[in-house]
């Protein structure tokens, strides 16, 4: 008699208007409404969603929201699997974003060494010229200045690269991408709202090509307030 009465409390309680029950993905979602409410929570909250950008978060604590109020059943659902949507959408989404810019990070670092002698070529031949024009009588004034503008914008995408390079040197594998240094933390976080517009458009074909573009410039007004023309050495160039 007391199994009975145990087994119809269950079954009860299971159909009862106060309890929630939906599936989404391979995961049941069973019980109260506070229950499933403090379980959505939870993984709202896991690590892996740590760091989302602020636009996106914002987003994401509205659909929340929206949820946690909805009292009946039906209605608790859909939004709950809205909000579902949009949490797991995120998490495609980082994944897709990591593996883009670390396959980025290898191109942009393997570039570095290629355009590394053409850079210090472009420079000492900018020297070599104005050094030339120096010694010459200086007549023709805007040549001049053009030479010595040559010379600076040279020096300073030579300085600029070579401290990039440094920075890219260091890079090792997919681990700047998960834990990353603060330069690109910063730029991971400039980019996501952007590159997550990208994924959502189905545009991810595009999304290499434009961090690649990103970066390149995200890093190089880094390095301005960096640099230093003192030390600048020569690689390739054994005599000036």
């Amino acid at each position: 008699m007391l199994l009975n009465l145990s087994l119809v409390t269950a079954q009860n309680q299971e159909i009862s208007p106060n309890r929630y029950r939906f599936k989404y993905r391979s995961e049941l979602y069973k019980g109260t409404r506070l229950q499933i409410t403090s379980k959505l929570k939870a993984l709202k909250n896991d690590s892996k969603f740590v760091g989302i950008p602020d636009v996106i978060e914002e987003e994401l604590n509205t659909l929340f929201t929206a949820t946690k109020k909805q009292a009946i059943p039906k209605y608790y659902k859909k939004h709950a699997i809205i909000f579902l949507d949009a949490l797991y959408n995120y998490e495609d989404f980082a994944k897709v974003y990591e593996n883009s810019l670390n396959a980025v990070v290898k191109k942009v670092k393997k570039d570095m060494y290629r355009v590394d002698f053409k850079f210090e070529r472009e420079f000492t031949k900018a020297k070599v010229i104005l050094d030339r024009k120096i010694k010459e009588d200086v007549t023709n004034l805007e040549k001049f200045d053009q030479a010595k503008k040559e010379f600076a914008d040279s020096q300073t995408k030579l300085l600029c690269h070579r401290w990039m390079k440094r920075k890219f040197e260091k890079y090792k594998g997919i681990d700047i991408v998960k834990n990353p240094d603060e330069l690109m933390k910063a730029f991971k976080k400039t980019e996501a709202v952007q590159v997550y517009k990208l994924y959502n458009s189905n545009k991810i074909e595009k999304i290499q090509s434009y961090l690649e573009n990103q970066i390149i410039d995200f890093y190089y007004k880094k390095s301005l307030p960096e640099i230093n023309p003192k030390t600048l050495d020569f690689q390739y160039i054994t005599k000036m």
